[in-house]
Protein backbone atom coordinates (compact mmCIF):
# COMPACT_ATOMS: atom_id res chain seq x y z
CA UNK A 1 0.00 0.00 0.00
CA UNK A 2 2.93 2.27 1.01
CA UNK A 3 4.26 1.41 -2.22
CA UNK A 4 1.27 2.51 -4.00
CA UNK A 5 1.02 5.50 -2.26
CA UNK A 6 4.54 6.39 -3.36
CA UNK A 7 3.83 5.39 -6.84
CA UNK A 8 0.70 8.01 -6.65
CA UNK A 9 2.72 11.05 -5.15
CA UNK A 10 5.30 10.17 -7.79
CA UNK A 11 2.02 10.30 -10.61
CA UNK A 12 0.48 13.60 -9.43
CA UNK A 13 3.92 15.27 -9.19
CA UNK A 14 4.86 14.47 -12.63
CA UNK A 15 1.06 15.45 -13.64
CA UNK A 16 1.55 18.49 -12.06
CA UNK A 17 4.59 19.55 -13.72
CA UNK A 18 3.20 18.27 -17.57
CA UNK A 19 0.44 21.23 -16.30
CA UNK A 20 2.65 23.74 -15.29
CA UNK A 21 4.61 23.19 -18.92
CA UNK A 22 1.77 23.24 -20.82
CA UNK A 23 0.11 26.32 -19.17
CA UNK A 24 3.70 28.17 -19.80
CA UNK A 25 3.63 27.17 -23.64
CA UNK A 26 0.22 28.51 -24.12
CA UNK A 27 0.18 31.74 -22.18
CA UNK A 28 3.56 32.26 -23.34
CA UNK A 29 2.87 32.00 -27.36
CA UNK A 30 -0.08 33.83 -26.65
CA UNK A 31 1.07 36.39 -25.29
CA UNK A 32 3.86 36.75 -28.06
CA UNK A 33 1.85 36.15 -30.94
CA UNK A 34 0.18 39.52 -29.29
CA UNK A 35 3.33 41.06 -29.70
CA UNK A 36 4.19 41.20 -26.24
CA UNK A 37 7.61 42.41 -24.79
CA UNK A 38 10.34 41.02 -23.28
CA UNK A 39 9.15 42.53 -19.11
CA UNK A 40 5.99 41.15 -19.93
CA UNK A 41 6.61 37.53 -20.49
CA UNK A 42 8.94 37.64 -17.97
CA UNK A 43 6.17 39.10 -15.17
CA UNK A 44 3.51 36.07 -16.67
CA UNK A 45 6.86 33.09 -16.25
CA UNK A 46 7.65 34.32 -12.74
CA UNK A 47 3.44 33.97 -11.50
CA UNK A 48 3.73 30.49 -13.33
CA UNK A 49 6.73 29.12 -11.82
CA UNK A 50 6.07 30.91 -8.58
CA UNK A 51 9.87 32.06 -8.85
CA UNK A 52 12.33 35.08 -9.51
CA UNK A 53 13.15 34.84 -13.13
CA UNK A 54 15.93 36.90 -15.06
CA UNK A 55 16.55 37.50 -18.52
CA UNK A 56 20.27 38.24 -19.36
CA UNK A 57 21.76 39.86 -22.19
CA UNK A 58 24.66 37.35 -24.64
CA UNK A 59 27.11 38.57 -21.68
CA UNK A 60 24.80 37.53 -18.44
CA UNK A 61 23.58 41.46 -18.26
CA UNK A 62 19.99 41.34 -17.03
CA UNK A 63 17.80 42.49 -19.26
CA UNK A 64 14.62 41.96 -17.33
CA UNK A 65 14.03 40.85 -13.51
CA UNK A 66 10.90 39.42 -11.89
CA UNK A 67 10.28 38.65 -8.42
CA UNK A 68 7.11 36.83 -6.97
CA UNK A 69 4.59 38.08 -5.05
CA UNK A 70 4.52 37.32 -1.38
CA UNK A 71 1.15 37.10 0.01
CA UNK A 72 -1.85 38.81 -1.09
CA UNK A 73 -2.13 42.05 -2.74
CA UNK A 74 -2.81 43.78 0.83
CA UNK A 75 -0.14 42.64 2.76
CA UNK A 76 2.95 44.57 2.81
CA UNK A 77 5.82 42.15 2.36
CA UNK A 78 8.34 43.05 0.28
CA UNK A 79 10.02 40.22 -1.80
CA UNK A 80 14.34 41.62 -1.28
CA UNK A 81 15.87 42.72 -4.73
CA UNK A 82 17.89 40.50 -6.26
CA UNK A 83 21.29 40.91 -7.06
CA UNK A 84 22.98 39.52 -10.09
CA UNK A 85 26.62 40.64 -9.85
CA UNK A 86 28.59 38.01 -11.59
CA UNK A 87 32.56 37.62 -11.61
CA UNK A 88 34.27 37.42 -15.10
CA UNK A 89 35.43 33.89 -13.62
CA UNK A 90 31.40 32.99 -13.84
CA UNK A 91 30.56 34.70 -17.16
CA UNK A 92 34.06 32.81 -18.80
CA UNK A 93 33.05 29.25 -17.26
CA UNK A 94 29.25 29.76 -18.23
CA UNK A 95 29.16 31.09 -21.60
CA UNK A 96 32.26 28.75 -22.20
CA UNK A 97 29.94 25.47 -20.68
CA UNK A 98 26.95 27.00 -22.59
CA UNK A 99 28.80 27.20 -25.55
CA UNK A 100 29.61 23.66 -25.89
CA UNK A 101 26.40 22.28 -24.80
CA UNK A 102 23.61 24.86 -26.09
CA UNK A 103 21.09 23.08 -24.15
CA UNK A 104 19.64 24.17 -20.24
CA UNK A 105 21.57 23.79 -17.63
CA UNK A 106 21.39 23.79 -13.99
CA UNK A 107 23.96 26.05 -12.67
CA UNK A 108 24.62 25.64 -8.64
CA UNK A 109 25.20 29.09 -6.45
CA UNK A 110 28.67 30.20 -6.58
CA UNK A 111 28.98 32.99 -4.22
CA UNK A 112 32.72 33.73 -4.58
CA UNK A 113 31.87 34.82 -8.01
CA UNK A 114 29.20 36.70 -7.25
CA UNK A 115 26.51 34.39 -7.87
CA UNK A 116 24.40 33.48 -4.59
CA UNK A 117 21.88 31.89 -6.54
CA UNK A 118 21.43 28.29 -8.24
CA UNK A 119 19.20 28.33 -11.43
CA UNK A 120 17.81 26.63 -14.41
CA UNK A 121 19.33 28.97 -17.32
CA UNK A 122 18.64 28.10 -20.92
CA UNK A 123 20.01 29.54 -24.17
CA UNK A 124 17.77 31.72 -25.76
CA UNK A 125 18.92 31.04 -29.81
CA UNK A 126 17.71 32.24 -32.84
CA UNK A 127 19.66 29.99 -35.69
CA UNK A 128 23.37 30.30 -35.14
CA UNK A 129 22.91 33.82 -32.79
CA UNK A 130 22.67 33.84 -29.50
CA UNK A 131 20.51 36.54 -27.96
CA UNK A 132 20.72 35.84 -24.96
CA UNK A 133 19.56 33.41 -21.65
CA UNK A 134 16.29 32.61 -19.58
CA UNK A 135 17.19 32.08 -15.55
CA UNK A 136 14.23 30.68 -13.16
CA UNK A 137 16.15 31.08 -9.78
CA UNK A 138 16.36 28.49 -7.48
CA UNK A 139 13.94 28.95 -4.26
CA UNK A 140 14.49 28.48 -0.77
CA UNK A 141 12.96 24.64 -0.88
CA UNK A 142 14.78 23.93 -3.99
CA UNK A 143 17.62 21.63 -1.92
CA UNK A 144 14.61 19.54 -1.07
CA UNK A 145 13.37 18.95 -4.56
CA UNK A 146 13.76 15.67 -6.78
CA UNK A 147 14.43 14.92 -9.72
CA UNK A 148 11.19 15.33 -11.22
CA UNK A 149 11.03 18.78 -10.23
CA UNK A 150 14.35 19.95 -11.24
CA UNK A 151 13.73 18.45 -14.48
CA UNK A 152 10.74 20.34 -14.83
CA UNK A 153 12.73 23.89 -13.90
CA UNK A 154 15.24 22.61 -17.05
CA UNK A 155 12.15 22.51 -19.05
CA UNK A 156 10.43 25.24 -17.99
CA UNK A 157 13.44 27.46 -19.11
CA UNK A 158 13.86 25.69 -22.29
CA UNK A 159 10.11 26.21 -23.20
CA UNK A 160 10.49 30.11 -22.19
CA UNK A 161 13.48 30.74 -24.12
CA UNK A 162 12.24 29.98 -27.00
CA UNK A 163 9.04 32.24 -26.97
CA UNK A 164 11.90 34.82 -25.43
CA UNK A 165 13.60 34.04 -28.58
CA UNK A 166 10.58 35.23 -31.02
CA UNK A 167 10.25 38.43 -28.64
CA UNK A 168 13.59 39.14 -28.45
CA UNK A 169 14.29 38.64 -32.24
CA UNK A 170 11.76 41.35 -33.09
CA UNK A 171 13.25 43.47 -30.69
CA UNK A 172 16.34 42.76 -32.06
CA UNK A 173 15.60 43.61 -35.54
CA UNK A 174 14.27 46.43 -34.83
CA UNK A 175 16.74 47.95 -33.08
CA UNK A 176 19.27 46.29 -35.51
CA UNK A 177 18.08 48.16 -38.37
CA UNK A 178 17.88 51.22 -36.70
CA UNK A 179 21.62 51.01 -34.95
CA UNK A 180 22.68 49.61 -38.27
CA UNK A 181 21.33 52.85 -40.19
CA UNK A 182 23.51 55.23 -37.58
CA UNK A 183 26.18 53.30 -37.87
CA UNK A 184 26.46 53.01 -42.05
CA UNK A 185 25.61 56.85 -41.88
CA UNK A 186 28.63 57.33 -39.36
CA UNK A 187 30.97 54.90 -41.29
CA UNK A 188 30.44 56.84 -44.84
CA UNK A 189 32.00 60.08 -42.50
CA UNK A 190 34.81 58.29 -40.84
CA UNK A 191 35.69 56.89 -44.25
CA UNK A 192 35.27 59.93 -46.34
CA UNK A 193 32.84 58.48 -48.74
CA UNK A 194 30.81 61.66 -48.83
CA UNK A 195 32.57 64.18 -50.86
CA UNK A 196 29.17 66.37 -51.23
CA UNK A 197 29.47 68.90 -48.26
CA UNK A 198 25.20 69.15 -48.31
CA UNK A 199 25.11 65.30 -47.96
CA UNK A 200 27.60 65.47 -45.69
CA UNK A 201 25.82 67.80 -43.35
CA UNK A 202 22.61 66.10 -43.72
CA UNK A 203 24.00 62.90 -42.68
CA UNK A 204 26.11 64.49 -39.76
CA UNK A 205 22.75 66.29 -38.43
CA UNK A 206 20.69 62.94 -38.08
CA UNK A 207 23.13 61.81 -36.11
CA UNK A 208 22.88 64.33 -33.92
CA UNK A 209 25.70 66.49 -35.04
CA UNK A 210 25.50 70.53 -34.20
CA UNK A 211 27.15 72.59 -37.10
CA UNK A 212 27.69 75.25 -33.90
CA UNK A 213 30.10 72.70 -32.19
CA UNK A 214 33.80 72.10 -32.92
CA UNK A 215 34.16 68.22 -32.81
CA UNK A 216 37.25 65.59 -32.59
CA UNK A 217 37.54 61.91 -33.44
CA UNK A 218 38.84 59.46 -30.81
CA UNK A 219 39.68 55.74 -31.53
CA UNK A 220 39.82 53.70 -28.50
CA UNK A 221 41.62 50.92 -29.39
CA UNK A 222 42.01 47.77 -26.64
CA UNK A 223 44.89 45.61 -26.33
CA UNK A 224 44.90 42.30 -24.68
CA UNK A 225 47.80 41.84 -22.15
CA UNK A 226 48.55 38.29 -22.75
CA UNK A 227 49.91 36.20 -19.68
CA UNK A 228 53.95 35.66 -19.37
CA UNK A 229 54.88 33.36 -22.01
CA UNK A 230 51.32 33.32 -24.14
CA UNK A 231 52.42 36.02 -25.69
CA UNK A 232 51.08 36.03 -29.70
CA UNK A 233 49.00 33.17 -29.07
CA UNK A 234 45.72 33.46 -30.96
CA UNK A 235 42.50 35.08 -28.69
CA UNK A 236 39.73 32.45 -27.44
CA UNK A 237 36.88 32.50 -27.62
CA UNK A 238 36.24 33.72 -24.37
CA UNK A 239 38.69 36.50 -25.00
CA UNK A 240 36.98 37.99 -28.48
CA UNK A 241 33.37 37.56 -26.17
CA UNK A 242 35.21 39.63 -23.53
CA UNK A 243 36.31 42.55 -25.72
CA UNK A 244 33.57 42.61 -27.51
CA UNK A 245 31.89 43.24 -23.69
CA UNK A 246 34.85 45.70 -23.30
CA UNK A 247 34.02 48.26 -26.17
CA UNK A 248 29.83 47.67 -25.32
CA UNK A 249 30.90 48.71 -21.69
CA UNK A 250 33.14 51.94 -23.22
CA UNK A 251 30.50 52.74 -25.60
CA UNK A 252 27.86 52.95 -22.52
CA UNK A 253 30.83 54.80 -20.45
CA UNK A 254 31.16 57.43 -22.98
CA UNK A 255 27.59 57.97 -23.68
CA UNK A 256 27.12 58.15 -19.80
CA UNK A 257 30.18 61.18 -19.23
CA UNK A 258 29.56 62.45 -22.94
CA UNK A 259 25.92 62.69 -23.59
CA UNK A 260 26.29 64.53 -26.67
CA UNK A 261 29.14 62.65 -28.28
CA UNK A 262 28.50 60.39 -31.18
CA UNK A 263 29.74 56.69 -30.75
CA UNK A 264 30.64 53.81 -33.04
CA UNK A 265 31.80 49.96 -31.89
CA UNK A 266 33.49 48.60 -34.64
CA UNK A 267 35.44 45.10 -34.71
CA UNK A 268 38.38 46.38 -32.90
CA UNK A 269 37.87 49.53 -31.29
CA UNK A 270 35.41 52.48 -30.25
CA UNK A 271 35.15 55.61 -32.03
CA UNK A 272 33.68 58.38 -30.84
CA UNK A 273 32.94 62.07 -31.87
CA UNK A 274 33.16 64.18 -29.00
CA UNK A 275 32.68 68.04 -28.82
CA UNK A 276 35.62 70.10 -28.17
CA UNK A 277 34.03 72.26 -25.98
CA UNK A 278 32.01 69.80 -23.81
CA UNK A 279 33.38 68.85 -20.29
CA UNK A 280 34.86 66.21 -19.57
CA UNK A 281 37.11 67.52 -23.12
CA UNK A 282 37.89 65.13 -26.03
CA UNK A 283 41.33 64.16 -24.36
CA UNK A 284 39.74 63.97 -20.57
CA UNK A 285 37.28 61.90 -22.00
CA UNK A 286 40.34 59.40 -23.09
CA UNK A 287 42.04 59.59 -20.09
CA UNK A 288 38.87 58.47 -17.99
CA UNK A 289 38.49 55.77 -20.50
CA UNK A 290 41.56 54.38 -19.87
CA UNK A 291 40.92 54.53 -16.09
CA UNK A 292 37.12 52.68 -16.58
CA UNK A 293 39.38 50.30 -18.83
CA UNK A 294 42.35 49.63 -15.87
CA UNK A 295 40.03 49.25 -13.19
CA UNK A 296 37.39 46.46 -14.62
CA UNK A 297 38.89 45.33 -17.68
CA UNK A 298 42.68 44.89 -15.81
CA UNK A 299 44.19 42.51 -18.81
CA UNK A 300 43.80 45.02 -21.88
CA UNK A 301 45.34 48.44 -22.47
CA UNK A 302 43.51 50.71 -24.00
CA UNK A 303 45.17 53.54 -26.84
CA UNK A 304 43.39 56.24 -27.52
CA UNK A 305 44.08 58.39 -30.34
CA UNK A 306 42.55 61.46 -30.22
CA UNK A 307 42.46 63.81 -33.70
CA UNK A 308 42.76 66.82 -34.99
CA UNK A 309 39.45 69.19 -34.86
CA UNK A 310 36.80 68.77 -37.03
CA UNK A 311 34.63 72.67 -37.85
CA UNK A 312 32.76 70.83 -40.32
CA UNK A 313 31.27 67.32 -40.99
CA UNK A 314 33.88 66.86 -44.04
CA UNK A 315 36.71 67.16 -41.57
CA UNK A 316 35.41 63.93 -39.76
CA UNK A 317 37.27 61.55 -42.35
CA UNK A 318 40.64 63.21 -41.54
CA UNK A 319 40.31 63.74 -37.90
CA UNK A 320 39.46 60.08 -37.39
CA UNK A 321 42.82 59.07 -40.10
CA UNK A 322 45.03 61.23 -37.73
CA UNK A 323 43.19 59.05 -34.86
CA UNK A 324 43.89 55.87 -36.03
CA UNK A 325 47.53 57.05 -37.17
CA UNK A 326 47.69 57.94 -33.28
CA UNK A 327 47.22 54.64 -32.19
CA UNK A 328 49.42 52.86 -34.34
CA UNK A 329 52.24 54.67 -33.36
CA UNK A 330 51.53 54.32 -29.86
CA UNK A 331 51.40 50.45 -30.40
CA UNK A 332 54.56 50.86 -32.60
CA UNK A 333 56.48 53.20 -30.40
CA UNK A 334 55.88 51.85 -26.91
CA UNK A 335 52.90 54.11 -26.05
CA UNK A 336 49.86 51.73 -25.44
CA UNK A 337 48.05 51.98 -22.70
CA UNK A 338 48.03 56.02 -23.03
CA UNK A 339 46.09 59.04 -24.29
CA UNK A 340 47.91 59.55 -27.67
CA UNK A 341 46.71 63.21 -29.59
CA UNK A 342 47.69 63.10 -33.10
CA UNK A 343 49.08 67.04 -32.83
CA UNK A 344 51.50 65.87 -29.89
CA UNK A 345 53.04 63.22 -32.32
CA UNK A 346 55.66 65.86 -33.28
CA UNK A 347 58.88 63.49 -34.74
CA UNK A 348 56.77 60.08 -34.48
CA UNK A 349 54.52 61.78 -37.34
CA UNK A 350 58.06 61.32 -40.17
CA UNK A 351 59.01 57.62 -37.81
CA UNK A 352 55.69 56.18 -38.61
CA UNK A 353 56.30 56.25 -42.03
CA UNK A 354 59.27 54.18 -42.09
CA UNK A 355 57.74 50.66 -43.00
CA UNK A 356 60.78 48.07 -41.71
CA UNK A 357 61.12 48.37 -37.77
CA UNK A 358 64.15 46.99 -38.93
CA UNK A 359 65.24 50.32 -40.76
CA UNK A 360 64.94 52.03 -37.48
CA UNK A 361 67.01 49.59 -35.40
CA UNK A 362 69.60 49.84 -37.97
CA UNK A 363 69.30 53.72 -37.56
CA UNK A 364 69.63 53.64 -33.95
CA UNK A 365 72.91 50.90 -34.43
CA UNK A 366 74.70 52.76 -36.64
CA UNK A 367 74.17 56.45 -34.51
CA UNK A 368 74.08 55.04 -30.88
CA UNK A 369 75.28 50.99 -31.60
CA UNK A 370 78.72 52.07 -29.74
CA UNK A 371 77.26 53.86 -26.97
CA UNK A 372 75.01 51.16 -26.14
CA UNK A 373 77.91 48.19 -26.41
CA UNK A 374 79.98 51.01 -24.18
CA UNK A 375 77.34 50.77 -21.42
CA UNK A 376 76.73 47.27 -21.30
CA UNK A 377 80.07 46.29 -20.85
CA UNK A 378 81.16 49.13 -18.42
CA UNK A 379 77.97 49.24 -16.80
CA UNK A 380 77.96 53.53 -17.32
CA UNK A 381 74.88 55.20 -18.34
CA UNK A 382 75.93 57.36 -20.57
CA UNK A 383 73.07 56.99 -23.19
CA UNK A 384 70.91 58.53 -20.56
CA UNK A 385 73.32 60.95 -19.49
CA UNK A 386 73.23 62.16 -23.78
CA UNK A 387 69.55 61.85 -23.67
CA UNK A 388 69.57 64.28 -20.75
CA UNK A 389 71.92 66.57 -22.59
CA UNK A 390 70.25 67.11 -25.79
CA UNK A 391 66.74 67.83 -23.31
CA UNK A 392 68.94 70.60 -21.41
CA UNK A 393 69.41 72.14 -25.17
CA UNK A 394 73.20 71.19 -24.82
CA UNK A 395 73.47 72.83 -21.24
CA UNK A 396 76.11 71.72 -19.18
CA UNK A 397 75.10 73.33 -15.97
CA UNK A 398 71.17 72.32 -16.40
CA UNK A 399 72.44 68.90 -17.03
CA UNK A 400 74.84 68.63 -14.34
CA UNK A 401 72.22 69.28 -12.05
CA UNK A 402 69.74 67.03 -13.51
CA UNK A 403 71.74 64.56 -13.10
CA UNK A 404 73.16 65.71 -9.82
CA UNK A 405 77.02 65.46 -10.54
CA UNK A 406 79.57 68.02 -10.85
CA UNK A 407 79.90 70.49 -14.21
CA UNK A 408 83.54 68.63 -14.63
CA UNK A 409 81.99 65.34 -14.56
CA UNK A 410 79.75 66.50 -16.88
CA UNK A 411 82.12 67.73 -19.25
CA UNK A 412 83.81 64.35 -19.45
CA UNK A 413 80.82 62.57 -19.63
CA UNK A 414 80.08 64.70 -22.87
CA UNK A 415 83.73 64.33 -24.53
CA UNK A 416 83.59 60.43 -24.01
CA UNK A 417 80.12 60.35 -25.63
CA UNK A 418 81.52 61.96 -28.61
CA UNK A 419 84.71 60.05 -28.90
CA UNK A 420 82.87 56.49 -28.55
CA UNK A 421 79.88 57.72 -30.88
CA UNK A 422 82.21 59.92 -33.33
CA UNK A 423 79.16 62.56 -33.02
CA UNK A 424 80.04 66.08 -32.65
CA UNK A 425 77.61 67.41 -30.58
CA UNK A 426 78.36 71.17 -31.31
CA UNK A 427 77.08 70.62 -34.64
CA UNK A 428 73.01 71.05 -35.19
CA UNK A 429 72.77 68.19 -37.73
CA UNK A 430 74.85 65.29 -35.64
CA UNK A 431 72.47 66.56 -32.24
CA UNK A 432 69.13 65.75 -34.82
CA UNK A 433 70.88 62.15 -35.53
CA UNK A 434 71.20 62.03 -31.81
CA UNK A 435 67.83 62.97 -31.21
CA UNK A 436 66.35 60.71 -33.88
CA UNK A 437 68.20 57.83 -32.35
CA UNK A 438 67.00 58.61 -28.89
CA UNK A 439 63.25 58.82 -29.93
CA UNK A 440 63.32 55.32 -31.92
CA UNK A 441 65.55 53.56 -29.15
CA UNK A 442 62.52 54.91 -26.43
CA UNK A 443 59.93 53.32 -28.51
CA UNK A 444 61.96 49.78 -29.03
CA UNK A 445 62.72 50.00 -24.95
CA UNK A 446 59.49 50.51 -23.96
CA UNK A 447 57.06 48.22 -22.59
Amino acid sequence: MERFQRALRALQRENACLRLLVAIHDRLSALVLQGADVPSITAVLCELVGRPVLVLDPLLRPLAIELPRRGTADEDDPTPPIVWEPKDAYVSRVLETIAGERRPLRLPPLPAWGVRYGCAIAPIVVGDTTLGYAAILDDEQDAARDGPAAETTLLAAQHAASVYAVALMREHMAAEVTSQLKQELFESLLLGEVTNVQAAHERARRLGYNDRLSYRVLSLAPDRVAPRGQQGMEETTWSTTRRRRLLASLAEFTRQRAPHAIVAVRREELVVLAPESAEPGPAELGRLAVLHTASLYPDFLLTVGVGGLCRSPTDINRSYSQARRAVDVARRFGRRGQVVPFEELGLYRLLFQVADPAELRAFVEDVLGPLLAYDRKHQTDFVRTLATYLANNNSLQATARELMVHVNTMTYRVQRIQAITGLDLTRAEDCLLARVALKILEGIEAP
